[in-house]
């Protein structure tokens, strides 16, 4: 019987936008020795991520978890530091049963294509500056707590000409298809 390993997220862990077949995280499944089981939810943010923790993750008594979540929350105007609490909180509990962690560090976002393409929002200049903080941040927590994490930000600032993005937020096929090479590194 294979070993759980969990994917907790959002809308960009879930696959918004695209194919089932073509989301990062079923491609992995595709060729995995683990069982996958993607707990990305549209809409989510870590502390929806804290509220469905226990049933979502530690109940399956995953062998490895990654955990990708932040972005929601800026759009909702809430702090880096509640983030990276909340993170944290989810690291401390798999930390107690042995769990391999993987933190992603979501990806940027690119405003003008957001508000063409996606929805209107006021809060789009507050996520596109607290981005890269809260790599900072979360990068920090995983040395602190000797978690491996997969840079999406760095990844999609480096490739955001190079249309990759399907409305400035969520990815393509094609930016599934770099987030995907960018996490079996």
């Amino acid at each position: 019987m294979k070993d759980n390993f969990v994917f907790l997220g959002d809308s960009l862990t879930f696959g918004y936008g695209v194919n089932k077949k073509e989301c990062w995280v079923e491609l992995i499944a595709s060729t995995s020795e683990f069982n996958i089981i993607n707990k990305g939810i549209n809409g989510s943010t870590t502390i929806d991520m804290l509220v469905r923790f226990d049933k979502d993750v530690i109940s399956l008594t995953p062998r490895k978890v990654f955990i990708m979540g932040g972005t929601n929350d800026l759009l909702c105007n809430r702090s880096i530091l509640s983030i990276k609490s909340n993170i944290e909180l989810m690291i401390k509990d798999l930390k107690l049963i042995n769990s391999d962690i993987i933190i992603g560090i979501p990806p940027d976002i690119i405003i003008e294509d957001a508000y063409n393409l996606f929805m209107e929002s006021p809060t789009y200049d507050y996520c596109k500056a607290s981005l890269p903080i809260l790599r900072e941040n979360l990068i920090s927590l995983c040395n602190n707590y000797s978690c491996k994490y997969v840079d999406f930000y760095s990844l999609t600032k480096n490739n955001i000409k190079s249309n990759i993005y399907l409305d400035g937020i969520h990815l393509n096929p094609k930016g599934h298809q770099l987030m995907l090479k960018e996490f079996l590194k």
